[in-house]
């Protein structure tokens, strides 16, 4: 009987601390693979851009973005890196569309981003908190140079 009450008692004791542990957030290897994908797809509308010469300024912004996302990153807010990655592949993939230019499986949000991406701020926020970081505008004829867009993770 003892037996008995003693496993009953660990059995809830175990229940209780399992419901009561956070649920883990996303991990550092996600955001890291959602952030190069998101670089690559840049990449390329970037060179669309460059080849059109369509400057509507949403290749600033999703610049502006990327780079927030990577500085949360490298923060260790992986939430927000995430977030904002994605918002910048989201304004990549218009530019593609606005310049008749194809995409590929770079500029596709997976489910598992989509999961991901489930709690994200409105886009208004994300543009909000990126402003606050930095309010320079970037200019899309301003990328248009060879060097690099600063996008570098490590």
């Amino acid at each position: 009987m003892k037996i008995k009450i003693l496993i009953l008692t660990l059995s809830v004791l175990l229940a209780a601390f399992i419901n009561t542990e956070a649920a883990p957030g996303p991990d550092k290897v996600k955001a890291k693979a959602v952030i190069i994908k998101t670089n690559n797809a840049l990449g390329v509308a970037h060179m669309t851009v460059k080849r059109t010469r369509k400057f509507n300024g949403k290749l600033g912004k999703a610049i502006k973005h990327e780079r927030f996302a990577i500085k949360q990153y490298k923060a260790g807010n992986i939430e927000m890196s995430i977030y904002h990655s994605l918002y910048a592949r989201k304004l990549a993939t218009e530019i593609m569309q606005e310049n008749n230019a194809k995409t590929n499986t770079l500029f596709i949000i997976t489910p598992d981003e989509k999961a991901l991406q489930a709690s994200s701020p409105s886009d208004e926020d994300l543009i909000k908190e990126a402003n606050t970081d930095d309010p320079t505008e970037i200019k899309d004829e301003d990328l248009m140079g060879n060097g690099t867009l600063g996008l570098e993770l490590l």
